[in-house]
């Protein structure tokens, strides 16, 4: 049976992928803080454990799975500016949003390699091309996040191919948190959406679907591409 491995599958976004991935008839395996409701086989703990990630490979051989996709989601936020910046955020924002990827990665890519079509997703985002006061930590790992994808994308070519979605703003408790920052989050949101060539913000569910395209055979010539899913937001600002 042909599996599929995501973090933050407890997410609004990873949950979204999860269904997908089951819906199209994959075995979902999730990763995530808290169990994930929408996976098969859910694991439970930080993504930059590698004892979690040995406890997840040993579950992948002794159930005989073979994994097509490991689908890079979970991620977290710091707000603060710098001179304020508690260093220790700032680590566990590198741990959380970058190290947790290469773990994975580094476990995974050997199962990876054993299939055919095999593919990576990591979840970057265009803050990494825009920069946004106050979030320093968090486009500072983005940032590692695109270039992260594009060397693994050499080193593990031909056989894995490794790609990454670049969201502008999408409905998931993660954003709405961010917007409920604001001193009136009415207003906020709504200039957000203007920002968008689209006029609104987008959803879960249509990253998944990009998500999907990027594991499909119909992007098997894509590799090293960080895919850029706003509504238009990068080309109007």
């Amino acid at each position: 049976m042909t599996a599929v491995v995501v973090t933050g599958s407890a997410g609004g976004m990873g949950g979204a992928v999860a269904k997908l991935f089951r819906a199209k008839g994959f075995t979902v395996i999730g990763l995530d803080l808290k169990p994930s409701v929408d996976a098969d086989h859910s694991f439970v703990g930080d993504v930059y454990d590698e004892k979690i990630w040995a406890e997840i490979t040993e579950h992948i051989a002794s159930n005989k799975l073979e994994v097509s996709s490991l689908i890079n989601i979970a991620g977290r936020n710091y707000f603060d500016t710098i001179d304020k910046a508690e260093l220790d955020q700032w680590r566990d924002m590198f741990d959380v949003n970058v190290l947790g990827m290469v773990i994975g990665i580094k476990h995974l890519s050997p199962l990876l390699k054993k299939t055919p079509n095999a593919t990576i997703v990591n979840m970057s985002s265009i803050s990494a091309h825009i920069g946004s006061v106050g979030y320093a930590a968090y486009v500072a790992t983005k940032g590692a996040v695109d270039s992260l994808t594009k060397s693994l994308a050499l080193e593990l070519a031909p056989h894995i191919r490794v790609n990454a979605v670049a969201p502008g703003w999408i409905e998931t408790p993660f954003t709405v948190e961010g917007l409920n920052l604001a001193d009136d989050p009415v207003a906020y949101r709504k200039n957000v959406e203007n920002m968008h060539a689209l006029k609104r913000v987008g959803t879960a569910e249509e990253i998944a679907n990009v998500i999907y395209f990027l594991t499909s055979k119909e992007s098997s010539f894509v590799t090293g591409s960080i895919l850029t899913a706003d509504g238009g937001y990068l080309i109007k600002n």
